[in-house]
């Protein structure tokens, strides 16, 4: 390694930014052993606990006999299965949409979408607080970014009022992963109509969460936005992304988003397990009202300890500490009590707003809950 990158590595480091691997054993989902004590996980984004769900697991062992572990090629080669095109039907009819297609990861799906939907004579009006995976694939389409303060519809109106280029994007995300907060859509929806944008909402965390039989932002929303992405790696317990909206912009992206093109498809396995996935929500609507109890316990509990909240509009649930240092002192704390949600620094969040981002799962029993609560007592 060069020194450059030794001193790269030593700056994070001192800034209190350095990240490292932590090792979980015996992980079954809300619990795991770390450092050989067991303790209890509020940080994953499984809402459902459908990664452990009977029937998913069963649906997994099936596929595994049948398919095997692998797609063996990309889509458009050899790697498209009956498994594929079921759950793309599957997804299209959950989201309310033509169709869909299904992506190897909701990274890779953002990076298809934006790629494909955006060029370099095109605008794309995004959030501030987007994902990662956006701020990604805006910059890879070569298209021009424009960036408006988080929620400050106003400024994002204004932004396309004064543009003059070919297609304009709105992006946005339906839950922001950080700050657990939603977006208006409707106003979204109203901007888009006037000034003739295109809009795509990422509702990775919203899909499975919201509305009767969790379909997220497609609830109410469905016909008047573009392109609705989603994650099977959340609420679906799985892996995977995927893009739902009318079948001739679906078949755009098989013929130009490169993420799809030229990557080996996602295993016919995971399609199947999120098949079923989409199925115990459809058919298991105590999963999304035990979530929504749960998350009503923790944020109560949580405000009941001093901790200056807003109202929960999703299973995210952040606690602002402030400076990285302390964000870190507050994590191992809580560690050595015996729960696990690691500190959320820069570039993830803006320093001086590192955080801990508790996340809330229906598969958390009251007893997990009341440990949690137990365990922040005095920790600020």
């Amino acid at each position: 390694m060069s020194n450059s990158r030794q001193s790269d590595t030593e700056k994070l480091k001192k800034e209190n930014l350095y990240r490292c691997l932590r090792v979980l054993e015996k992980n079954e989902g809300t619990r795991a052993v770390f450092d050989g004590k067991e303790i209890i996980l509020f940080c994953g984004n499984d809402y459902l606990g459908m990664s452990r769900h009977p029937r998913v697991l069963a649906a997994a062992h099936k596929a595994i006999d049948r398919y095997g572990v692998g797609a063996g090629s990309a889509r458009l080669i050899a790697g498209s299965t009956e498994a594929h095109a079921a759950l793309e039907k599957k997804i299209a009819r959950f989201k309310k949409k033509e169709s869909a297609l299904v992506f190897g990861s909701g990274f890779l799906a953002n990076l298809g979408i934006l790629t494909a939907f955006a060029g370099k004579n095109d605008t794309i009006v995004m959030d501030k607080l987007c994902h990662a995976s956006l701020i990604d694939g805006a910059r890879l389409s070569g298209a021009g970014i424009r960036v408006f303060p988080h929620k400050n519809y106003k400024k994002c109106e204004e932004i396309l009022a004064k543009d003059n280029s070919g297609r304009k994007l709105i992006v946005t995300e339906n839950v922001f992963s950080m700050d657990g907060d939603r977006a208006d859509l409707r106003e979204l929806i109203r901007i888009k109509k006037k000034h003739r944008a295109f809009l795509v909402v990422d509702d990775a965390h919203g899909t499975g969460v919201f509305g009767k039989n969790g379909p997220g932002a497609t609830e109410r929303f469905s016909k008047d936005i573009d392109i609705i992405m989603g994650t099977l790696s959340k609420a679906i317990g799985g892996l995977g992304g995927f893009a739902a909206a009318d079948r001739t912009l679906i078949d755009h992206l098989i013929n130009f988003a490169r993420p799809f093109i030229f990557a080996t498809a996602l295993p016919p396995v995971l399609c199947e397990t999120a098949r079923e996935g989409f199925r115990v929500i459809e058919e298991e609507p105590e999963l999304v009202k035990r979530l929504w109890s749960n998350i009503r316990k923790v944020h109560g509990g949580l405000a009941g300890a001093g901790f200056r909240l807003e109202n929960p509009e999703s299973a995210i649930l952040p606690v602002i500490i402030g400076e990285e240092k302390e964000a870190m002192k507050v994590f191992e704390k809580l560690l050595t009590r015996g729960v696990f949600v690691p500190a959320v620094r820069y570039p993830t969040v803006p320093k001086g707003r590192a955080r801990l981002r508790i996340t809330v799962s229906a598969a958390h029993t009251d007893a997990d809950i009341d440990f949690l609560l137990k365990a922040v007592k005095g920790l600020l």
